[in-house]
C-alpha cells in the first residue's frame, strides 16, 4: 500500500496526463529510454536555464527543477519541453508547493517552456490543496489496484515512452 508520503510530482503529472501511466510508473515499469520524446524533454532540461537560480535540488523524494530569484521572492521553477502537458505540469508544480509548505516553506512556482518562451506563474491556494488531497487519493487507489484501468487513446500516446508497453 502507497502512503501520500511516496507519492512523487512526477506520478501527480503522469495520472492527470494518463492514469494508465502514472499505475506503470507507480509499479516502477521504466519507459522506453530511447523514446525521442523523452531524451528531447531531457535535452530542453539540461541546455535550458543553466544561468538562472540553483539547479536540480533535492529534497526529500522531490526533485525540483529550479530555485529562481525574482525580486525579493524565490519561486519553484518547473522545466517543460513543450505546452503540451502543461496542466499535468501545474498540479506537478502544485504539489512540490505544497509539499514544501508543509515542511514550513512558503513559496510560489513557475512553469518555464523554454522552446516556446513561455512563462506561467502558480500559486497554492486553499481550493488546490484540496484538489491534489482528492489527487493524491485517487493516486493511492489507482496503484493499490492489480490493473491499470482501461484508457482512451489521446493524441499524445504515440509520442508516450509507454506505448510499447501499453494496450491503448
Amino acid at each position: 500500500m502507497m502512503s501520500t508520503e511516496q507519492i512523487t510530482g512526477s506520478l501527480v503529472l503522469s495520472f492527470i496526463n494518463c492514469p494508465r501511466e502514472a499505475w506503470l510508473m507507480g509499479h516502477r515499469i521504466i519507459p522506453e529510454q530511447d523514446n525521442e520524446q523523452i531524451s528531447l524533454g531531457r535535452l530542453v532540461h539540461e541546455t535550458s536555464y543553466t544561468d538562472v537560480g540553483e539547479r536540480d535540488i533535492t529534497v526529500e523524494n522531490m526533485k525540483l527543477d529550479l530555485i529562481e530569484k525574482k525580486g525579493k521572492k524565490l519561486f519553484v521553477g518547473e522545466i517543460k519541453k513543450s505546452h503540451r502537458s502543461l496542466e499535468g505540469a501545474r498540479y506537478q508544480l502544485l504539489f512540490y508547493l505544497w509539499r514544501l509548505k508543509t515542511m514550513g516553506i512558503d513559496l510560489d512556482g513557475v512553469l518555464l517552456v523554454p522552446t516556446e518562451r513561455k512563462r506561467e506563474y502558480v500559486q497554492l491556494t486553499d481550493t488546490t490543496i484540496k484538489e491534489l488531497i482528492e489527487i493524491c487519493s485517487k493516486i493511492e487507489s489507482l496503484l493499490n489496484s492489480p490493473i491499470p484501468g482501461v484508457q482512451k487513446p489521446q493524441s499524445l500516446c504515440k509520442s508516450c515512452g509507454f506505448y510499447p508497453l501499453c494496450w491503448v
